[in-house]
């Protein structure tokens, strides 16, 4: 009699990584709500409670003019940290489907090439009669530019030593501007705006916010954001506090950089980029924190759909004139109630913005 022989298991799939980190959302909506029409809320209220408060919260929601750091400039290098973070998940997920190495590239450069082409239209490109008007770096650009250029030390270098590309990197910057800056390689104008004028066409200012050489600093924010969404896969406990303590660290490393390299947000200096980071870090640890409660985490369910719909909150306001729309809607009741009073322009400011929130949220369901 002969024995069945018995039958191998197939083996189980790996099973993916997790689709999102909800804090990741949390912070990008954060950073989304200044960007797409929340600043014009905090000031249009900040014109109903005059007084020295109300006047400081004006001048930190402006960038300084060159050297220096307000809360307007914390905004944008946040959002790319978390694009940073963000990128990891996505690129895990696409190794647990089993995606080659040449296919997860490809998708990643189609990906920043369309960023740089919305950029264009956003910035009124596609108007432009002669491609010398063409202005190419936009916020959309550096986005995309960024994630890719910090993918390639990243995606090279073995897990363990991933760490190592930041202080590197940041050196060689700094020592960048020190071989082509002369003897004040911060100074303004810069050598930096030189590069923009003969690179460049159809440039902003000089050099440009999003320019050529400021986008080898900004690499290194986004690369920030890769480290960090290692760290979320890991089984460490304690998570916010030891992002905290890498908030306070990278914040003493701007602190002992300052008598050599100041803190210039066009220019993206290593300063600057260890400055946004550690404040970028802090507020991570802090959303981490709060999110743990299941009260906060349904309290900041609006925030997690700004930062999920990010890129349909950017480019609506752009192209639709929202504040129209609540005029149009609520603008007679509102003058009726509140002509003549700054609150008129509040409640305006704020209808808008729930217009805009409304609008996506009718093209997009919440994730």
């Amino acid at each position: 009699m002969t024995n069945a022989q018995t039958p191998t298991p197939e083996p189980r799939p790996t099973p993916a990584p997790a689709g999102r980190e909800p804090m990741l959302d949390w912070v990008r909506g954060f950073s989304m709500f200044f960007i797409c029409g929340g600043e014009a809320v905090v000031l249009a209220l900040c014109a109903c409670f005059p007084g020295p408060v109300a006047d400081a919260v004006r001048t930190q929601l402006r960038h300084v003019e060159w050297a220096g750091f307000r809360f307007e400039d914390l905004i944008f290098p946040t959002f790319l940290l978390i694009s940073g973070a963000a990128f990891t998940f996505a690129w895990r997920r696409q190794e647990a489907r089993g995606l080659s190495a040449p296919r997860r590239w490809g998708w990643l450069l189609l990906r920043t090439l369309a960023l740089v082409a919305l950029g264009v239209a956003y910035n009124g490109g596609l108007a432009q009669a002669s491609l010398a008007d063409v202005r190419f770096p936009s916020v959309l650009a550096r986005i995309g530019l960024g994630v890719l250029l910090a993918a390639i030390p990243y995606a090279l270098l073995p897990p363990r030593r991933r760490w190592l590309f930041l202080p590197a990197g940041l050196a060689a910057y700094a020592l960048l501007f020190a071989l082509c800056g002369g003897e004040a390689p911060y100074a303004r104008p810069s050598w930096a705006g030189a590069v923009d004028q003969a690179l460049l066409p159809g440039r902003v200012g000089s050099p440009d916010p999003e320019g050529v050489v400021s986008t080898l600093g900004a690499l290194h924010t986004a690369y920030l954001g890769m480290l960090m969404g290692d760290f979320l896969r890991t089984g460490l406990r304690r998570k916010p506090l030891w992002l905290a303590l890498a908030g306070l660290a990278l914040l003493a490393a701007s602190a002992a950089a300052l008598p050599w390299i100041p803190v210039v947000k066009r220019l993206w200096t290593a300063s600057y980029v260890c400055l946004a980071g550690g404040w970028t870090l802090l507020l991570c640890a802090a959303f981490l924190a709060v999110g743990a409660l299941p009260a906060a985490r349904r309290a900041l369910a609006w925030l997690a759909f700004l930062g999920a719909n990010a890129l349909w909150f950017y480019l609506l306001p752009r192209f639709f004139d929202f504040r129209a729309a609540a005029d149009l809607l609520v603008g007679g009741p509102l003058r009726a109630a509140f002509g003549g009073t700054p609150w008129h322009g509040f409640l305006l400011v704020l209808a808008a913005f729930l217009a805009l929130f409304l609008a996506v949220r009718l093209i997009r369901r919440p994730r």
